[in-house]
């Protein structure tokens, strides 16, 4: 495929050259390219910067490490819906003028919904429907790809070459992968698979391949009753920076849960259930309930204030025909990264918040986090957080972005709103410009 030079939007056209700005790129589920956008804090808008000729439609948006030497540049991998499936990668620079560009495709066997690239950025690690791919990555921060490593299935070998292997396949199969790095141990990742309600766990090897090591099934919650949740959909998982605790997200039940982790000594399962919290506020939960979709969390970064997270977010989307709306939900984390407070207390603000959405959300809702930043530059010690929300529903679909005040509870009104959306609503429409219609994963730069 030829690019076509991207439509670049020169940044003072919007901006003063001394206001502070942060960089957001996002893809879409509804048009081929990725978009590159500002937001500025004090104005509390967005503007699009470019518009870069891509391969998509894009679900997912995976970041690598900053460049030595150069903090305001770093790598980007995609994935795509588009067919034959391929992995992208891209770099975006900070200088002379805020840009992305491609470097490289690499081709896959199935469509893939995630990836991941872990210390020690070595080897880049993708997921989705029937299959997972490793990839080492070029020595020295060079761009672009290296070799195919390995190729892991999510269905029996006997029946791969019959296997849907298009983004069909991601409503049921593998769904992502994260790493823990416990202490003097290999690192695990973890894979959840939705359709089997499982998360699978892997020890990583010395030349970046994965090993299977454990299963981890669908947990038994209290109030479940006899019966095991085999339909909780696993969807997305997060690690602690603790390395001890990992969160879930489950697309059919609509959980969050929390499991300890062990590391493996033949004894253990690697993998323990703790606690859930619903993704559903109370008055909306019924039985059998089936028009909410859990979708995505994130934990808030860690800071020299906070080296341990206070919060975790996670999102529920509106399922498709339905004219629900989506939440967002926030749990605050004690220092071990567990909930604070019990399920059965969730009228309590200092514990919990939850935002209704605008729209369903469609087949987005996905989240990304950075720390508020003071007039000098330094992080807010109340945890106070600029959050990124997709959202890919009529009757305004955009790329949105949150306030979160952070535990500090001033009284009267959310500590959860929406500030800025791109689109803005009711805005116009430039006939000779590709729109986003809609952001599937976005994430700041910056």
């Amino acid at each position: 495929m030829d690019l076509e030079p991207p439509l670049q939007v020169p940044l003072q056209t919007a901006f003063n050259a001394t206001t502070p700005v942060y960089h957001i790129l996002t893809g879409s589920f509804r048009s081929f390219s990725l978009f590159l956008l500002a937001f500025n804090p004090l104005q509390l808008s967005i503007d699009l910067v470019q518009t870069i000729p891509a391969f998509g439609p894009h679900q997912y948006i995976g970041l690598g490490p900053r460049l030595q030497g150069q903090q305001d540049a770093r790598y980007a991998y995609t994935t795509s819906w588009a067919l034959p499936p391929t992995l992208q990668s891209w770099v975006y620079e900070g200088q002379p003028e805020p840009r992305v560009r491609f470097v490289e495709s690499a081709g896959i066997t199935a469509t893939s919904s995630y990836v991941t690239v872990p210390p020690p950025y070595t080897h880049l690690y993708a997921a989705g429907g029937p299959s997972a791919q490793v990839h080492a990555l070029p020595a020295q921060q060079a761009p672009g790809f290296g070799p195919h490593a390995q190729e892991l299935y999510f269905v029996p070998q006997d029946e791969w070459e019959t296997a849907d292997k298009t983004r069909k396949a991601l409503r049921y199969g593998s769904h992502g992968v994260e790493f823990a790095f416990p202490t003097g141990g290999p690192a695990l990742a973890f894979i959840p698979v939705l359709g089997g309600s499982t998360i699978e766990i892997y020890s990583r090897a010395a030349d970046g391949t994965l090993i299977h090591i454990d299963t981890s099934p669908a947990p038994q919650r209290p109030g479940d009753g006899a019966a095991h949740e085999e339909e909780d959909g696993t969807r997305h998982v997060k690690v602690h920076p603790n390395g001890r605790i990992l969160y879930c997200v489950t697309e059919h039940s609509n959980y969050l849960d929390i499991y300890r982790i062990t590391p493996p000594n033949g004894a253990t399962p690697i993998l323990t259930y703790l606690d859930s919290r619903s993704l559903i506020p109370p008055r909306l939960r019924t039985e059998g309930n089936t028009t909410f979709r859990g979708d995505t969390l994130i934990l808030a970064p860690s800071t020299p204030t906070h080296p341990a997270p206070q919060t975790i977010f996670a999102t529920t989307r509106g399922a498709e025909g339905s004219d629900t709306r989506g939440w967002v939900g926030v749990w605050r984390l004690d220092d071990d990264g567990l909930f604070m407070g019990d399920a059965a207390n969730e009228n309590n603000p200092y514990m919990l918040e939850r935002w209704e959405a605008t729209t369903g959300g469609g087949k987005a809702h996905a989240l990304d986090v950075r720390v508020k930043e003071g007039e000098d530059g330094e992080l807010d010690a109340d945890g106070a957080l600029w959050v990124l929300l997709t959202d890919d529903s009529p009757p305004h679909p955009a790329v949105r972005v949150l306030e979160w005040d952070g535990w500090l509870w001033r009284g009267g009104g959310t500590r959860l709103r929406e500030v800025a959306a791109w689109p803005a609503a009711g805005s116009a429409n430039d006939e000779d410009v590709e729109q986003i219609q809609g952001g599937s994963h976005a994430v700041w730069l910056d």
